[in-house]
């Protein structure tokens, strides 16, 4: 296990989770049966499957003065995801999200980022970076100042320290941000984004040329999430395809910020290409089995890595199954 911890930056979330049979038309009503409560925003999701896996992690952003800051603390105290450096901010109110998710596991949120974007340069306290080894922003910090200004302010210290960057653009960021967006890629190690995003990114509708494009702005590596059909990867000396899991799909949401989890955990441990991908690809799956934002431990995703490869046609990937399953299986 590498020293030192991993920063991640972004939106810290109640996640209010809707289980609706459709999406209601403009004007009606969307009736549910269950109702979940959790703890979201992407970095908090990333953070929390880190920590499962046994990498330490600390998320630095802002929640709001009522009721919803000690959930957060509490529940990010549940998964052991260090809180030192999640700030109240008096007269704002904690992000909230309301996830409608229909039968095929899609959702779509409704979100008030409150606190969220209040967060400044000068909140950043002298300490932050320190026993950092990697720092994970999220695209969604580049939409609004000054939150977006702080996010600068980490990547200078962080350059200024040699710790590498990596970031999840999410969709509405590339969309609503873009030259913001494009501005960061030089600075980033690792840049994770989707199928769309990396589209409108490039404009190309090709996966190799979204590849080529992406890192020549910058990035060592690169990862488009394709949902149900996988991921792609790139990087200076190849490219390689991973099909998803075969897994039944309750729930997307989280499911994004888990892969980054684990690609990022391969990006620290020195996995190959190839185990980093099928690590990532495997706790994206697992994270739509359940309802909400996934908590894993280690020994769940090693047990489904070991199912997984009794039932998949691994004879490519058995030596990244190999791989990955002998390091998350040490004590």
């Amino acid at each position: 296990m590498p020293p030192g911890s991993v920063l991640l930056f972004g939106d810290i979330n109640i996640d209010n989770i809707f289980l609706l049979s459709e999406f209601p038309e403009p004007g009606r009503d969307g009736f549910t049966d269950h109702v979940e409560t959790h703890l979201g925003g992407a970095v908090c999701n990333s953070a929390a499957v880190l920590q499962g896996l046994g990498q330490s992690s600390r998320l630095f952003g802002a929640v709001g003065e009522d009721i919803w800051s000690k959930f957060v603390y509490d529940e990010l105290k549940k998964v052991h995801v260090d809180p030192k450096h999640v700030l109240i901010k008096p007269g704002k109110q904690t992000g909230l999200i309301f996830i409608a998710v229909t039968p095929n596991g899609e959702r779509t949120m409704l979100s008030h980022r409150g606190a969220n974007i209040t967060i400044q340069p000068e909140d950043i306290p002298q300490e932050l970076l320190d026993h950092v080894n990697l720092l994970e922003l999220s695209g969604y910090v580049f939409l609004r100042a000054p939150q977006r200004d702080t996010a600068w302010e980490l990547i200078h210290k962080a350059v200024e320290r040699g710790i590498p960057i990596s970031m999840d653009t999410g969709l509405d960021p590339v969309i609503l941000a873009p030259d913001y967006i494009r501005e960061v890629l030089p600075y980033l190690s690792v840049l994770i984004t989707g199928a769309a995003e990396a589209e409108r990114l490039t404009q190309a509708d090709d996966r190799q040329r979204q590849l080529d494009a992406l890192l020549a702005l910058g990035p060592e590596q690169v990862a488009i999430k394709l949902g149900r059909e996988g991921a792609v990867f790139g990087w200076a000396d190849g490219t390689l395809y991973s099909p998803a899991f075969p897994v039944k799909v309750l729930d997307t949401t989280g499911a994004g910020d888990a892969f980054s989890a684990g690609l990022l955990y391969g990006y620290l441990h020195n996995f190959s290409p190839n185990g980093s991908l099928l690590l990532a690809n495997a706790i994206g799956g697992l994270a739509t089995t359940v309802y909400g934002a996934a908590r894993m431990q280690r020994g769940t995703v090693v047990s489904f890595l070991r199912q997984m490869r009794q039932i998949m046609d691994a004879d490519n990937d058995d030596q990244a199954f190999t791989e990955v399953l002998q390091q998350l299986s040490q004590t």
